[in-house]
């Protein structure tokens, strides 16, 4: 969704589309907010099912493991992003003639605080800023949730794990509401998307808890599977006429997660054969492992290849020439996202499986499941 919101969303403005409900369909399947918003919810719940499933391994929970794993896993194509952004890009406009200042403050992007920087902008000099580093925002937004969230399973005893994710997705709603009219803060901020990662984290928890939660969505199939992708559509569809009122834009992301988060356990746990299951798909099984990059990558994909364009003086200014290249960005994304996962960011998850709780446990319970596999299924 996010990359066809940058790359092909372009496009859409040279249909003279006479009904607007198609406009509707076409913004709804490429809302790159929607997309960042399931990552989210998807964050939430891979992490906190996985700390839970490290505790019943082991015990107890490594932070240091932990935050040692991340770092291996974000830190690398992160910074390889911000050298560009920082360095490479602002040399790549001198040589075609732009010299637009940016509003963009390095530090905040160094220090994982991006979204704070991101708002400052829209507010005070909006476009003043440049895709390649304000992709950045939300695994900003990520590192700041990784670096409190594995406390409430280390430090708080097990009854009070539910209870304190509850807390955290009560207080993330409060300031939601109090910000209602602040597109900005609703949009990036950590406080006001954490809501997300807690859902996720919320539904992790309870079917890690709860076996009667566990078998619902291990029994889900395809009838199940639906009416779960087909309701959170219809929502999405009509989603600023349903949220309508005063506060709908602050609570309305409320329900479209808990609607995420269904789909997400159904999906990473169902047992049953269902043609809904996106698993299945060969595309998501093969570039699967690539999606981070991808995400990370592609504006600095569609960056170079608009300079191509702006140096070759090629003509894109029609539906036909927007497509092409909305084509050749994705596609080099895509190559470039790969090549960065081969040279760069599989050296450092080699390094990063000997900090997995698989390797630290002293002992293994029986699992109808390994930890390997149960990861591998979820991601």
């Amino acid at each position: 969704m996010v990359l066809l919101q940058h790359g092909v969303s372009p496009a859409y403005s040279f249909l003279h589309m006479d009904h607007p409900f198609l406009g509707q369909v076409l913004d709804t399947l490429s809302n790159g907010g929607t997309g960042v918003s399931i990552f989210f919810v998807l964050s939430g719940f891979l992490i906190t099912y996985l700390l839970i499933r490290e505790f019943e391994l082991r015990k107890k929970i490594s932070l240091k493991n932990f935050y040692i794993r991340r770092i291996l896993r974000i830190w690398p194509l992160y910074y390889a992003v911000l050298l560009f952004a920082f360095a490479a890009y602002p040399l790549m406009k001198q040589l075609i003639g732009l010299n637009h200042p940016l509003g963009s403050h390095v530090g905040w992007y160094l220090t994982f605080l991006s979204n704070f920087d991101v708002i400052h902008i829209h507010k005070t000099c909006y476009g003043n800023d440049a895709m390649s580093q304000g992709i950045t925002w939300s695994v900003a937004v990520e590192e700041q949730f990784y670096l409190f969230w594995p406390l409430i399973f280390v430090i708080l005893p097990k009854k009070w794990w539910g209870i304190s994710i509850l807390s955290v997705l009560a207080g993330s709603i409060l300031f939601r509401v109090l910000h209602y009219g602040d597109n900005e803060i609703l949009y990036f901020h950590t406080l006001s998307v954490l809501c997300d990662l807690a859902i996720g984290g919320f539904f992790a928890y309870a079917i890690r808890t709860r076996n009667r939660i566990r078998k619902f969505f291990e029994n889900s199939d395809t009838l199940l599977h639906a009416v779960l992708l087909g309701t959170t559509f219809v929502l999405l569809l009509f989603y600023r006429q349903v949220f309508a009122f005063p506060y709908g834009n602050a609570v309305g992301r409320i329900f479209i997660s808990g609607l995420f988060a269904f789909i997400i356990a159904a999906q990473a746990l169902t047992v049953n054969h269902s043609r809904l299951n996106l698993g299945n798909l060969s595309f998501a099984r093969k570039w699967g492992k690539y999606t981070y990059g991808i995400y990370l990558i592609h504006p600095i994909a569609f960056t170079l290849l608009d300079v191509l364009i702006r140096v070759s003086h090629v003509p894109v200014e029609n539906f036909t020439g927007a497509i092409v290249r909305a084509a050749l960005g994705i596609t080099l994304a895509l190559f470039m996202s790969k090549m960065s996962y081969i040279y760069l960011e599989s050296r450092f998850l080699k390094l990063k499986q000997q900090f997995s709780p698989s390797n630290q446990a002293r002992f293994q319970p029986h699992h109808s499941v390994s930890w390997n596999e149960e990861v591998a299924k979820l991601a």
